[in-house]
């Protein structure tokens, strides 16, 4: 897990930071890596792959955009899906536009509340995010390392995986996001029994399976989302997905 503050002001900057290094001690907290500063920009180019379950400290204003703190949380959400998003303010008044943005903040914290309530707000979101982060634990997630990526994410979310033409890279799709990343499609299907290749350019996640359509060779999830299926190996579809819902009755 990893923790991020977005905090223009450096005094309260210093203050989230210090208080959040201290319940990491007191509540043993395993912290990757916590990362402070006042540029949104640094903030999301930490966010380079789907990264998951993380907590994010945001101010709503950010050098005078009163909103900058939910367009952030925004392009959050597109990369972590399932990340904890607190707002810092003293824009309180802008709780309910969260709605609007879809950003599913957590809490809102108070700027101008005493030391000690102000710290005990922020102790009970990261004694949230410290149990979120132990039932995560318990599932199943597909991580896929080489020399050039380190990704994991829950695998009940992995809809495919396919190529790019005209590149090395392969292109995650999740229920709620997708990414980019270098790497070679023979070397992903082995990784989890629920894998399967059903076409040179694409392996699929059995479990999320909805529909196959054997006129037009494809595969259909629940969402809508959609990948080509090869001649050849559609009845080795069928019979791998026969199985699998024998396996869950």
């Amino acid at each position: 897990m990893k923790l991020f503050i977005l905090e223009d002001d450096p005094v309260q900057r210093e203050r989230l930071e210090t208080i959040i290094t201290k319940l990491q001690d007191t509540l043993q907290i395993f912290c990757e890596q916590l990362i402070a500063t006042h540029d949104p920009e640094v903030l999301l180019s930490k966010l380079d792959v789907i990264d998951s379950h993380h907590v994010y400290f945001l101010d709503l204003e950010i050098n005078h955009e009163v909103r900058m703190g939910l367009e952030v949380a925004q392009e959050i959400r597109k990369k972590d899906p399932h990340g904890m998003v607190i707002f810092v303010t003293t824009h309180s008044e802008l709780a309910p536009k969260t709605y609007a943005y879809k950003v599913s903040a957590l809490d809102f914290i108070e700027k101008d509340q005493p030391n000690e309530a102000f710290s005990q707000q922020v102790e009970a979101c990261l004694k949230l995010a410290k149990e979120y982060e132990g039932r995560q634990g318990e599932k199943e997630e597909l991580v896929i390392k080489n020399k050039f990526t380190t990704l994991s994410v829950p695998l009940a979310d992995v809809l495919y995986i396919e190529t790019l033409t005209g590149s090395h890279k392969l292109h995650l799709v999740t229920k709620k996001a997708s990414t980019q990343f270098y790497g070679k499609l023979r070397e992903v299907e082995p990784l989890h029994e629920r894998l399967f290749q059903c076409h040179k350019s694409y392996v699929v996640n059995l479990q999320n399976v909805v529909r196959i359509d054997k006129k037009e060779k494809k595969v259909y999830f629940e969402n809508g989302e959609s990948c080509f299926v090869s001649r050849r190996l559609v009845k080795e579809l069928e019979r791998l997905l026969l199985n699998a819902a024998e396996k869950s009755l």
